[in-house]
Formats: C-alpha cells, structure tokens, sequence
C-alpha cells in the first residue's frame, strides 16, 4: 500500500507541471482573445467592449509569471540570508565531524554548510523537477546545538537527517521527501504572490495550495515511514539512547536559548556591545542553569499526519537494541566565524565585540538591580545619607510603604533589598565591590577589601546583616555607616545617574524586506500588464488614424461660383450639385435686359 501511494505522489509531481502549462495556455489564449476584442473596438467594428475581457486576461498573465516564478525556485533551498556559510578554513572541526557522519550513513557530504541561530539541523537540496533530480545539498545547523548537545548527540541528529536521502530501497521515499519540500515552497511563494486583492493571483494560490494537501495527504505514509527509517538509521551509528537524549532535550534547549537571547545578548546588544563568542556564553549559561530532559507530553495528532509524533518515536527507539561503535575521542569545541555569526544573530545592531570578560562584567552592571534602589530617593539631590537620615529618625515605614501598602512584611523585605542595592551601587562607585553576572536572576555584589597581604572578598551576609539591622532599628545605622566608610564610601555624594539603555529589542525586518520586495515584484508584474493593455489600445489607434472608419460615408466637396454672367434665356445653368449638399440660403437674382425681359 505504501509503494502504490510513493507512486501516485510521484505521478502528483508530474501533475503540477501538466497543470502549469495548462494555466498558461489558458493565459495565453485569453491574451490573444483580449488583443483581438480591443482591435475590433477601436476600429469600430463592435460598440463596446467588457473591461474584463481585457484586464482578466493580463492580470491572468501576471499571476501566472508568479507560478513559473514559483515552479523555478520551488527546488531551491531557501535564501541565504537566514543562515551563515562556514567554510572549512573557519570551522575545521565541524566540518570533519559532518563528513564522518555522512560516510557513517553511507552518502555524500553536503556541498556547504550553514550556521543559524534556530534550535534545528536540516539537510536541503536545490532540486530539480520539484526533487525529482537531485541537486546541490546543503546542511543547516543551528548553533544552540552546538553548545547543548554532546558530540554523540549531536552525530545522532546529523545521522537522523542524512537518513531522509539513502538511496537504495528507500530511493523512493526520496523523492516523495524531495517533492514535498520543493511542493511545499511552491505554496508558500504563491501565498505570498496572491497578497493583492485583484487579479486570480488568489485563485492560483488556491488550486495549487489544494493540490500540495492532496499530495500530502496521499504521501503521509511514505514520509512517516522514512521518519522511523531515518530515526533507525541514527541510532545505528550513534545509540537508541543518544537519539532519544536529543529528542527529548530540543523543547528545552530552544527554552534556554530564548532566555538567553532576550534577557542577555538583545539587552546588551541595545546597548551597544555584544560578547565576541556568544556560543560560549551560551555555554557559560547552561552550566549555572542547565536544561531539563524530559519525556514530552502527549499530544494529539491528526491520522494524517505527515511525522509520527515524539512519543511514537520514542517507544520505537527504546524497542531497539543497537550496538554503539566505541569512539575513542570526541570533539568538546567547535570553531566557527564568529563576527559573521554575531551580525546574523543582531542584524539590526551596530555593536561592539568584546572579548568573554569585559562583555560579563558591562553586562553584570546592566542587570544589576537598581530600580529598587531609585524608589528610595526623593529627588535629585537625594543621597544614601538622606536615606540613612530618615531611618536614624525611625521612619522606615514611611519608606517601606513605597514598595507595598497592604503587607507589612513583604514591604520590608523589599526595603531590604532595595537598601542593599543602592548600597552595593556606592560601593561599586567607591572600588570597593563589583556586579557578578548571574545567570539565575539580578547581578550579585562582591564586595572586596584591600588589605596589606591582598584582596579579601568579604562575605556576603556581613554586608546583608549591617542592612537588616539599619532597617530593624536606627542604632544600627551607626555601625552601617562605620562598616562603609572602612570601605571608602561617601555616603553624602550624590547618585552617580547612568543612562539606562533602553531593553527594547528591534526586531529583524529582514524577512519583511524580502516579503516587501517580493510583493513589489508582483507589483510591478500587475504594473506590467497594465502598459501591455494601454500599448494595444494606442498602437490600434495610431494605426488607423489614416484610415476612414467602415461606418463613415464620403460625398464629394462642391464650391458654388461666386460671380454669374448673362446668359441666354434659352441657355441653363450649371447642373446644380447633389440636393444634399446645396445651399438653398441665397439664390441672386436674374440680370436685366435692354429690351426689359428677363
């Protein structure tokens, strides 16, 4: 059953192009009646014309250059734009890594190989005949991998998606993976072509987006079959285990990757600078807050689904039993092009590549937690000895009530927190103490001591301890201030204000630019047909502009004499011209005779 629905979606894939010459006869047909109904209207053989017999017919056109367009790039692999091409000179490691595995499964290495910032590896090709002919194979990974996974993991989702082009019993199966891929492209690109309002751009869009569910659903069954196969052929040269381990590690590998994107390298990069390796403060993140492997949720999936769900997957990976080949040494660090890497992860950022520590230490001043420490002070000219001030005189409500008014307790723990906070900043200001970035929540405050034999970090509840005590009592203020003032602060000077950089991260407008020109591409198709329909009607109408139309009828001119001489009576006038083009306003009157008579 599964060989006869391989068949029936390789003959769909024959389908779509018999399908596109079709539209276009059509296409070309209506543009050949629409010329001919124009011609006959301007030259006035009919009296009018519908406007839809013209228009329709180079919209039609239009909106089918949109599906050869479609037809040509449906192979392709997609842009380039959304990745990053590593060559061998930049990532020696990687890229032996990757023809070790190809040669492992039994085919042939990508001819290139890409970098992205997704939590994926996918193996495409620039096919031909919708991937019934094999072309240019490329490989996509995505660097969150990189840092998350260990080699054999790693090897085993490379092995997984090499899987998908084994030729021999599964060449098949191949093609219906290739024809799906290139189908699918083809959809999207008539999507987006279809955006206008006018036009059967949409109609296009329509027929063809039924057909790509109908070959789905016709091969759901060869490509779930080929997503076991590919798993199978994972786990023979990588482990059962090791496959699974990195089934149920992606959800939350993309979690953390997220977190750190949006918590950490946006926020810096709005600032200006960025770490010149983030993949090892990927890593650096990871080992304070590792991810979790877990078992996935069940999930309900429709019976013509084209991938088998995780869990399916799973059970099938734990029923095998196969042998893991023993490896002697396994690569921990991978090197890649790191500043072509940190534009495509910040394309919309101009900053500043700093090496692994002074990129955490601007960072650890950056999530340091002074908002808190902001509410304590009235104004501008406000200092910690203001606040020192208010909590001598036993006035800490009146300053806990600015965090919260309805518990007591909790508002003195952020009371607590926030004092500690602004403290730590005039001890940082002082040399005294730095921000630790910290991977957990807000940057830590190390406070430091120069003494005779070296720097002394001291410990962290004595500082904590002296703040809760300020809080709990004014005779504990005496001794807070004693303790910072051995540490070189001055608590009258004033609150050294930074310029808090915004955290609004600006989105990638890539993918709109290309959306936007793609439509001002079907634009300037529309725009196109249009002069084609204004260029008929002119060169129709220059071209008879010396001809007398068939409907005009032609009498010859005729010029009365001005002058009439004497004539005989027995002589007549001239003839007189056609009745219907004599003018009867004025006839002169006969001449006079000698003899009186006319």
């Amino acid at each position: 059953m599964t060989t006869v629905r391989a068949a029936l979606a390789i003959a769909l894939l024959f389908g779509v192009y018999v399908l596109a010459l079709l539209s276009i006869a059509v296409a070309v047909a209506l543009v050949v009646l629409a010329v001919w109904s124009t011609q006959d209207f301007v030259q006035g053989e009919v009296d009018n014309v519908t406007p839809q017999i013209v228009v329709l017919p180079f919209a039609s056109l239009a909106a089918l250059v949109a599906v050869a367009s479609g037809l040509v790039s449906a192979g392709r692999a997609g842009s380039d734009a959304d990745s990053v091409l590593v060559d061998e000179e930049d990532a020696p490691e990687l890229w032996a890594f990757v023809r070790q595995v190809a040669a492992e499964v039994g085919i042939r290495p990508p001819d290139e190989l890409r970098l992205n910032g997704e939590v994926n590896a996918s193996v495409t090709e620039d096919a031909r005949l919708l991937g019934l002919l094999p072309g240019r194979r490329r490989l996509t990974l995505g660097l969150p991998l990189l840092a998350a996974l260990p080699a054999n993991e790693l090897r085993a989702l490379l092995g997984h998606e090499f899987g998908h082009y084994i030729g021999g019993r599964t060449r098949v199966g191949v093609v219906v993976h290739r024809g799906y891929a290139a189908l699918d492209r083809l959809q999207d690109n008539l999507i987006e072509a279809s955006q206008l309002r006018f036009g059967p751009a949409g109609l296009f869009a329509r027929i063809f987006t039924g057909y790509t569910h109908v070959y789905a659903r016709i091969s759901f069954a060869v490509r779930r079959r080929q997503e076991f196969e590919a798993d199978a052929v994972a786990a023979c040269i990588a482990g059962p285990e090791a496959i699974a381990q990195a089934l149920r590690s992606l959800a939350s590998i993309d979690a953390r990757w997220q977190l750190f994107l949006s918590q950490y390298l946006n926020r810096t990069a709005a600032a200006g600078y960025a770490p010149e390796d983030p993949l090892a403060m990927f890593s650096a993140m990871l080992v304070d807050r590792p991810f979790e492997v877990t078992d996935p949720e069940p999930e309900q999936r429709s019976p013509f689904a084209s991938h088998p769900s995780t869990a399916d997957r799973l059970a099938r990976l734990a029923a095998m039993d196969a042998e893991v080949p023993s490896r002697l040494c396994e690569p921990t660090t991978w090197r890649y092009p790191k500043r072509e890497l940190l534009r495509h992860l910040l394309p919309d950022h101009d900053v500043e590549a700093l090496p692994s520590a002074q990129w955490m230490a601007k960072a650890a001043r950056q999530a340091a937690p002074l908002a808190s420490a902001w509410m304590l002070l009235d104004g501008p000219n406000a200092t910690l000895a203001t606040v020192f001030d208010v909590l001598s005189d036993g006035e800490a409500a009146l300053l806990a009530a600015r965090f919260d008014t309805g518990d007591p307790h909790r508002a003195t723990a952020r009371l607590c927190e926030a004092l500690h906070a602004l403290v730590g900043h005039y001890l940082v200001e002082a040399g005294s103490a730095h921000w630790r970035l910290s991977w957990t929540g807000p940057s830590k405050l190390v406070v430091s001591e120069l003494r005779a034999d070296g720097v002394h970090v001291l410990p962290f509840a004595e500082l904590n301890g002296l703040v809760f005590e300020a809080v709990d009592h004014p005779s504990g203020v005496d001794r807070l201030r004693l303790h910072l003032a051995s540490l070189r602060v001055d608590p009258k000077r004033r609150f050294a204000t930074e310029v808090v950089q915004s955290t609004t991260v600006t989105v990638d407008t890539a993918p709109t630019r290309r959306a936007n020109s793609r439509r001002m591409g079907i634009f300037a198709l529309y725009g196109a047909a249009l002069v084609a329909v204004v260029a008929v009607f002119v060169i129709a109408d220059v071209s008879n502009d010396d001809r007398p139309s068939r409907s005009t009828t032609i009498r010859p001119a005729y010029t009365r004499p001005t002058t009439y001489f004497r004539l005989p009576s027995s002589i007549f006038l001239p003839p007189s011209p056609p009745e219907s083009s004599f003018d009867l306003t004025f006839i002169p009157p006969p001449l006079a005779t000698t003899d009186g008579n006319p």
